[in-house]
């Protein structure tokens, strides 16, 4: 959201009641002690008679002061500042200057109208008002601004999953960003830009972005930009498992944090370390990075930090056989996490405890603590189902706003065109026939260009539109074909043949019945599908279960292994959905050996 306190300065007056403040929730002293003084000295200009470029431009900023206590005060205030340049805008007798203010207060009032409706979820109604907000921005030639409704619309598209949308709109920015000298606005472009392909796992173009952003704030000596550039190249570096220069640049940000005085980015850092040496197998020292988190974060009283520590330390300890320690950090951890409400540390204080009561033969309440687990697991995954769902449609509500964006473009250039074809029409009467004829000639080409583009957009997106419901048609034939052929291969199979025997329960499973099986520290948990979807724990590791599975099983993550027969689909190249609807990871170097496996599918 853009700021517009040197807008306020620029204004210098304004109007607004004490109805506002209250409506933004309560009396002004509420408030930081400057903001309450930027309330007071717009409060002491009520009874003068400001101008509408001041009112418009104190709508915005006071729409920026007093959100926080009410998101839709931000969109109520602009409405009005809107109300306000667009009413002026209509009028001949203004003058450049003025014409130029009421466009940025408008810009102003998109950009934050648009933010309104970007936290609300309303996708379609944001990016059309972050799209005037740039079109203004454009108009008027305000660089600056043009940069940050570019960052606006490129956020909203990272929140949308579409990161080639988002790449464009950044390095769009960061062009104007590198052609303005901005050099804070540069690294917080190619912070974002590295972020992207970090996510997309490609490691040598997110090293390259975050690389050139460490060295822009180190140029500007902005030592919080400078500890989130080393902490973001620790994260790939450990990702790729390069302990030695991952630990390097965690120090780095390490030490500027502490210089700061920032104890929660310690502890986070911290933890992250932690976090590399367990995946390295290197208990010990996770667990002396993890103590170190944990002491800071009880510090400062970061009670969710406190809960992730816990299970963290709580891992450990059962994996060196100190039973007692780890139900002990089960138990806080839980404890914390269900004051919280975090079904994400419930499920894994939970999943913890469980099997810590497994080792002590306390089956009764490490099935309770396992229905526990299986409950807050599927909450999260179906949170995550639900949010990339959401997702897709706001792709669609973000082509379908594009495409009528340029459309309403269209059909003003139309109209205008028009408008000059009457204005022309009325001025060219004293020139003679011949010249009114041939300026109507070019004039209705013109139009009828204009109008054919109009036509050819509205054709092109009801082909669009024809070209997705083809694609889904051709979609749900594929898969009634699929579901077809699984049919006949079942009934292909002989009885018998993919019987697999449990060796520590006796359990007798059908191998094609197994959906996927996970690591537990020393437990397998097996997703099997009878009559209805069973969780069954084996006594045994991974990698010596695989060995005893057919072809058509695959390992996808150090911790899952899957049934290719019952993937409902491919989410992303590191996630996938079962049939049974749970959300799987995908590990970088399991990647091709899925690839490879479903092709043979």
């Amino acid at each position: 959201m853009n700021t517009v306190k040197y807008i306020l300065l620029i204004a210098g007056i304004s109007y607004f009641s004490p109805e506002i403040i209250a409506q933004a929730g309560g009396p002004a002293n509420v408030y930081p002690k400057e903001v309450k003084l930027q309330i007071d000295s717009l409060r002491a200009v009520l009874s003068t008679n400001a101008h509408d470029t001041s009112k418009a431009f104190a709508y915005v900023g006071l729409a920026e002061l007093l959100y926080v206590a009410d998101i839709d005060i931000l969109k109520n205030l602009c409405e009005k500042a809107k109300s306000i340049a667009e009413l002026n805008l209509k009028k001949t007798s203004l003058t450049a200057a003025e014409r130029t203010a009421f466009k940025t207060a408008l810009a102003g009032a998109f950009n934050n109208i648009g933010y309104v409706y970007d936290i609300k979820g309303s996708i379609s109604k944001a990016l059309e008002n972050y799209h005037h907000a740039l079109k203004l921005q454009q108009e008027i030639g305000a660089k600056e601004g043009i940069a940050s409704s570019l960052n606006s619309i490129a956020y909203l598209y990272v929140n949308q999953g579409d990161s080639t949308r988002a790449l464009e709109y950044y390095h769009k920015s960061l062009k104007i960003e590198e052609a303005l000298g901005s050099k804070q606005r540069m690294a917080t472009s190619l912070t974002n830009i590295g972020a992207i392909y970090g996510d997309q796992n490609d490691i040598s173009l997110a090293l390259e972005y975050y690389h050139r952003s460490l060295k822009m704030y180190e140029e500007i000596g902005y030592k919080e930009g400078m500890a989130s550039s080393l902490n973001n190249i620790g994260v790939i570096y450990s990702g790729e498992g390069d302990s030695t220069l991952a630990l390097e640049y965690y120090n780095k940000a390490v030490a500027i944090k502490e210089g700061l005085g920032d104890k929660k980015g310690v502890a986070h850092s911290l933890n992250s370390i932690g976090h590399m040496y367990k995946s390295h197998g290197n208990n010990a020292r996770a667990l002396l990075y993890y103590n170190k988190s944990l002491k800071i974060r009880e510090q400062i009283d970061d009670r969710q930090g406190i809960a992730v520590s816990l299970t963290n330390i709580g891992e450990i300890s059962l994996e060196q056989g100190e039973v007692s320690e780890s139900k002990v950090m089960a138990k806080k951890s839980l404890e914390l996490a269900k004051v919280l409400g975090s079904p994400a540390i419930i499920r894994n204080a939970s999943k913890l405890l469980s099997e810590v009561l497994k080792e002590e033969d306390n089956y009764e309440e490490a099935l309770k603590m396992h229905e526990l687990y299986i409950m807050m697991r599927d909450s999260v995954l179906n949170q995550e189902i639900k949010n990339a769902t959401l997702k897709q449609e706001a792709q669609f509500q973000i082509a379908q706003g594009e495409a009528k964006i340029k459309l309403l473009d269209k059909e003003k250039q139309i109209i205008a065109a028009r408008v000059t074809y009457q204005r022309n029409l009325a001025i060219g009467a004293g020139f003679g026939v011949l010249v009114l004829i041939l300026f109507l000639w070019r004039l209705s080409i013109n139009n009828a260009r204009l109008k054919l583009g109009a036509r050819t957009l509205e054709a092109s997106n009801k082909t669009i539109g024809m070209q997705k419901d083809q694609a889904e048609a051709h979609l749900t034939n594929l898969q009634d074909e699929n579901t077809n052929l699984e049919e006949k291969l079942e009934n292909l199979r002989e009885p018998g043949n993919n019987i697999l025997t449990m060796n520590s329960s006796g359990l007798r499973l059908d191998v094609d019945k197994i959906y996927c099986v996970e690591s537990q520290n020393r437990y397998l948990l097996i997703t099997y599908h009878a009559d209805r979807i069973e969780s069954i724990y084996e006594r045994t590791s991974l990698k010596d279960f695989i060995q005893q599975l057919p072809t058509n099983f695959v390992q996808i993550h150090r911790s899952y292994c899957i049934n290719t027969a019952h993937i409902k689909s491919r989410v992303s190249k590191y996630k996938l959905i079962m049939k049974d609807d749970q959300l799987l990871p995908i590990s970088q170097s399991y990647v091709d050996d899925l690839d490879k496996a479903l092709k043979q599918v």
